[in-house]
């Protein structure tokens, strides 16, 4: 394990230890990307696993070029990782990028995938993430919005209403809920 990737260790799982500060640095420093990037290969190490997911998302919001290449490679991590956490920030991470069309129908797809993920937390960032490319890509809005609306009535409250602010922003023209569009923050 790099020097980069033993700052992420140590602590609860429920904390973003020092994903936050390890994010700052690949911000500033863009060399120390692959070091960061490794991280993910940390299969016995979920602490250090959703860490790196944590701070990569942080990195993409600012230098989502760094992430050019990798779409394949991210999309896999994300549907086959067994952490939720991983999941749901490459789920976040995924819109922050430039994408082709191409690259727009692979990530839509892997999204909604994610729309029947165990974890609500996923669930819910891959409706946010579904709207803000309903939004970025209009030929998209009425299958996207199909595919939310099914999670209209899930037992879930949390996700009951991401559903219903998506379809406030898809179907009515409200404005993103603060907080979903991380990108250049």
């Amino acid at each position: 394990m790099n020097e980069l990737l033993e700052l992420l260790e140590g602590g609860d799982i429920r904390s973003d230890g020092h994903a936050d500060e390890v994010a700052s640095d690949v911000i500033q420093n863009t060399e120390l990307f692959q070091l960061l990037l490794d991280g993910l290969e940390e299969d016995d190490n979920d602490l250090v696993r959703g860490r790196t997911a944590h701070a990569l998302e942080k990195v993409s919001r600012i230098h989502p070029e760094l992430f050019k290449g990798l779409l394949n490679q991210l999309i896999e991590q994300a549907l086959e990782d067994k952490l939720p956490m991983v999941r749901w920030h490459l789920a976040m991470l995924l819109v922050n990028l430039e994408l082709s069309p191409q690259e727009t129908d692979k990530v839509i797809s892997a999204l909604c995938i994610f729309l029947n993920d165990e974890s609500v937390f996923v669930k819910s960032w891959a409706i946010s993430g579904l709207t803000i490319l309903a939004q970025q890509k209009p030929d998209k809005n009425e299958a996207i919005t199909t595919k939310i609306k099914v999670l209209k009535d899930h037992k879930s409250a949390a996700v009951r209403n991401r559903v219903s602010k998506a379809l406030k922003v898809l179907e009515d023209g409200e404005t993103l809920p603060k907080g979903w569009s991380k990108r250049g923050m």
